[in-house]
């Protein structure tokens, strides 16, 4: 019996992974493939794939393993019994990881169509997860009573409910009472736009946010200088735009990271604060990108994580299996998956942060960064379903379509879909909020949030399809809903009174505004100016405020009509991998074309100026409360020397030449 249970175990497991492997192995990210890509995975990574490969082969046998030890425990003796038995344990948990995360398991079931797409359906839409465990525990009870073996189904699932059940982090009380500078934490998610909050006119509800503005400060118009997270990050810290940085992409070199700049971050650490940052996928950068951070916990973007991930995300029986801590444990690189967020887990480790730095004795100053709102803005259960439409049955069911060139890159979407899009997205903003109020929670049993600073924030917005945008960021400069990131500040030791600043403030007034409210020293290449006598009720006329495009990932823009540009290819070809790390760098020949390429704009208040450049011609466009006017009925003389101000604010980087067009003195 022992031999027959274990070969069972053994076989199903082994015929699971071979069905996965061989039925849904390919390599894109975000629905982006290329032959070109696959043939330099397959030849250069070959043996990383092996190994991977090898490792998860080994999950798929631990588990069979395990299995066929519970069915010896149940004294399962019909080899067809054994096979039954097995199967449903695999099934169940299968089952389970597709209720908790739809969109992880879509490419397998959902966009298949007809029957597997409405199997899927039928589990998140109308089995509830208590009927999901209740299926599971009869089940076991009952082989345990007819085999009479009732204690041993008892001990099985107890050690089934510790492979799925997720313990929250205890509280500490801080060992003394609060002394010297505050906390500072700075509560940040991804793509949020200041339009999605109920406190800014917002019609869905977001009370741990407006909770706190209604004794903060928010700012309405806050300015991100690129729609993309390692150059506003690096804006914030640094308190400098893009070009002096010089982090004008997501995908710089080793060579490109060894710089000088001196941090926010740095100036905590030199007044005694522990600093650390938590973050998901969207932060991939905090491990590579020096800011400063005495603790980083946040998944690695490189090539080796990228294929263990999209390994692990074709063997959808085993994810079932680690969507769980245990899971996470041994296989770390779960952290950074796009279609695998899970902010709890943000929360806990943001909670052992805080306290890391209450056993130090020490204030911190910690970034929470999640991933909440970032395309393909999929949340897990029961958010998915939150504000979403129960009969909605289309691409954007569990979250915005995994085809990149035919959603996040413009084309056609109709209103069903584009109310599926923010309901998607409103569901994201609505988990946001929870794990704010769970901070909040776990700041007050802590007996710290009376010395607490908290700062609610964003990198940047998004577009949800308003006004022919498109969707997602960073791709153009018209509009408020991308260009605009949420920015407010909350002080238990002093009430703002829920003021609301309209005037344009920028991402790189952040920094000298927080060392400035915390009594710091603003190193002085900080650009940025402080906004706390804005925030104690000064006069205030607004800041210019810079920005410029990211990286195109397709070579056509569909989202923006009426445009000029100047072409390279897509994202695919522009990308190369940087040995041995594996790190995934812009390739060194289109370096000056990017440049040259990145739309710009120069914006004061309600006034805005838009330069496009293309190859032999460029484009101006102006707008007045982000609606165009032609350059010929616009009367205010100031306004038409937007561009002339914004050369200006880079005077040694920028210049306008003798056709017009704005240059960058570019070196290699």
């Amino acid at each position: 019996m022992v031999k027959k249970n274990l070969l069972i175990g053994i076989g199903l497991s082994v015929f699971l992974f071979g069905l996965s492997f061989i039925l849904y192995l390919n390599f894109s990210y975000l629905g982006a493939t290329d032959k070109e890509v696959e043939n330099l995975i397959f030849g250069q990574f070959k043996w990383l794939l092996i190994l991977i490969n090898l490792k998860l082969l080994m999950a798929y046998l631990i588990i069979g393993l395990i299995v066929a030890a519970f069915s010896l425990l149940l004294k399962i003796k019909k080899i067809y019994n054994m096979l039954l038995f097995n199967m449903f344990f695999w099934f169940m948990f299968w089952v389970r990881g597709i209720k908790i995360l739809p969109q992880l398991f879509s490419e397998q079931l959902y966009t298949k169509g007809f029957v597997l797409k409405y199997f899927q359906i039928l589990i998140t839409d109308f089995i509830p997860f208590s009927l999901i465990y209740l299926i599971f525990i009869a089940t076991i009870i009952a082989i345990g009573i007819r085999n009479k073996r009732l204690p041993y189904s008892f001990l099985i699932i107890g050690i089934s409910i510790l492979l799925i059940v997720k313990f929250k982090e205890s509280a500490i009380t801080a060992s003394s009472k609060p002394v010297g500078r505050p906390n500072v934490l700075i509560f940040a998610t991804d793509s949020l736009r200041p339009q999605s909050i109920s406190f800014n006119g917002y019609f869905r509800k977001t009370p741990n946010i407006d909770k706190l503005f209604s004794r903060g400060v928010n700012f309405l118009n806050a300015k991100s200088s690129m729609g993309r997270t390692l150059p506003t990050w690096t804006t914030i810290f640094t308190s400098t735009y893009p070009p002096d940085h010089k982090m004008r992409h997501m995908f710089p070199s080793k060579k490109d990271l060894e710089t000088d700049w001196t941090t926010m971050v740095d100036v905590f650490n030199q007044n005694s604060y522990y600093t650390a940052v938590v973050s998901d996928f969207a932060g991939d950068i905090f491990p590579s990108v020096r800011y400063g951070f005495q603790s980083v916990v946040s998944p690695s973007m490189d090539i080796q994580n990228i294929l263990k991930q999209r390994c692990q995300e074709i063997h959808y029986f085993l994810v079932g299996f680690l969507i769980n801590p245990l899971g996470r444990t041994f296989f770390p690189e779960i952290w950074g998956m796009t279609l695998n967020k899970d902010p709890w887990y943000v929360t806990q480790y943001s909670k052992k942060a805080i306290k890391a730095s209450l056993k130090k004795n020490k204030p911190f100053l910690i970034l929470y960064f999640s991933s909440n709102n970032h395309f393909p803005y999929i949340t897990k259960h029961p958010y998915y379903k939150y504000y979403s439409k129960k009969k909605y049955y289309g691409r954007h069911k569990y979250g915005l379509s995994s085809d990149i060139t035919k959603t996040f890159l413009g084309g056609e979407i109709t209103p069903d879909e584009r109310e599926q899009v923010v309901n998607l997205y409103d569901n994201a903003v609505k988990l946001f909020d929870d794990n704010l109020g769970e901070i909040l929670y776990y700041l007050k049993k802590c007996k710290i949030e009376k010395n607490t600073i908290i700062i609610i924030l964003s990198d940047h917005g998004e577009n949800l399809y308003e006004e022919k945008y498109g969707a997602a960021h960073g791709v153009h400069l018209r509009g408020a809903y991308a260009t605009n990131m949420v920015f407010g500040i909350y002080s238990p030791l002093e009430d703002f009174k829920g003021l609301k600043v309209k005037e344009t403030v920028r991402d790189i007034d952040i920094a000298p505004t927080l060392l400035d409210l915390v009594k710091m020293n603003i190193p002085k290449r900080f650009k940025g100016t402080s906004l706390l006598p804005v925030i104690k009720g000064g006069e205030f006329a607004g800041l210019p405020a810079y920005m410029e495009t990211g990286i195109w990932y397709s070579p056509t823009s569909p989202y923006i009509p009426n445009k000029v540009r100047i072409p390279y290819p897509g994202i695919t070809q522009l990308l190369e991998v940087e040995m041995p790390e594996g790190k995934i760098i812009l390739k060194k020949k289109y370096e000056k074309v990017i440049l040259r390429a990145k739309y710009k704009a120069y914006q004061l208040n309600e006034k805005k100026y838009i330069y496009m450049p293309g190859e032999t011609t460029y484009k101006e466009e102006f707008y007045i409360n982000e609606k165009r006017v032609d350059r010929k009925d616009i009367t205010d003389k100031e306004f038409l020397t937007f561009k002339e101000k914004m050369v200006e604010m880079f005077k040694d980087k920028f210049y306008i030449d003798k056709k017009g067009f704005i240059r960058e003195y570019i070196t290699d």
